[in-house]
């Protein structure tokens, strides 16, 4: 069943990223949960939440696809769109010690969230988060709030030059951290869990794949040789399950669940 949703507000929060403000009535989501954004006559798409407050849903979106780009040429303060969720599973919060955000692009979103609704805090909190570069920065000032936050951007005009991994390379050489969350582009999740080998319980990581009916029917997130749906099972999964996954950071499947080989992903 579908939320009627009011944009409260909708700005370019960075390049090709737009913030978007919805008043709509929800159950509460958890971090790392997501919800299904419908226009109608143009499409569906799934998108994780940012934040939830007072009615308010905050959600940041790519300029990707026929539906994002649409919404990014199109949302104005009184458009109606419609909402479905949240769905899926998000992520554990953290019961003490110290907590290592990884997050690219926009997958710092939900990171910001988890950071947010956990009460975390600079002394207990580190983010390293990634970005191509400095115009496609988002968040780190809110982040800041919660965590001791670490810059990269692919073109070095911000922060570390380079990959975010290899800022986590270098803070997990330093520190010992409780739990590891992560939300990225794929190949980025796959850095994080190679840093923890023999680890892998400390991580939990979130996952985008292309969902359709977002409950665990149609079959299009599936994940082999486990048979786990994105939408269902996660979009977070342990680093344990990571582990077993021969799809992840090789396959991606298309909408009629053919497999396509995963092409390599910038940072953001």
């Amino acid at each position: 069943m579908h939320a009627r949703a009011r944009v409260a507000a909708a700005r370019l929060a960075a390049e090709q990223v737009l913030e978007l403000l919805l008043e709509v009535e929800l159950p509460d989501p958890s971090p790392g949960q997501f919800v299904m954004l419908w226009v109608p006559r143009v499409g569906e798409v799934p998108m994780s939440v940012a934040d939830y407050e007072g009615g308010v849903l905050r959600l940041f979106i790519t300029r990707r696809g026929v539906v994002t780009g649409y919404i990014h040429e199109n949302a104005r303060p009184g458009l109606a769109l419609f909402v479905r969720g949240p769905y899926g599973r998000g992520f554990t919060m953290p019961r003490g010690g110290r907590v290592l955000l990884v997050g690219g692009g926009t997958g710092t979103a939900p990171l910001y969230f988890l950071a947010k609704r956990a009460g975390l805090s600079s002394a207990g909190c580190t983010a390293a988060v990634g970005f191509k570069s400095s115009r496609h920065v988002i968040l780190v000032d809110e982040l800041r709030k919660y965590c001791d936050v670490r810059v990269a951007t692919d073109d070095g005009s911000l922060g570390h030059h380079g990959p975010v991994h290899e800022l986590a390379a270098a803070l997990l050489s330093g520190e010992r951290y409780d739990r590891v969350y992560a939300c990225g582009p794929e190949q980025m999740i796959v850095e994080v869990l190679r840093l923890l080998e023999g680890r892998e319980e400390a991580l939990e990581a979130s996952l985008e794949r292309y969902m359709r009916c977002a409950v665990g029917v149609c079959g299009s997130c599936v994940l082999d040789p486990l048979g786990l749906r994105v939408c269902r099972d996660g979009p977070v999964f342990s680093g344990a399950v990571l582990r077993r996954l021969h799809d992840l950071g090789r396959w991606w499947r298309e909408p009629d669940g053919r497999k396509r080989p995963l092409a390599p992903q910038a940072t953001g």
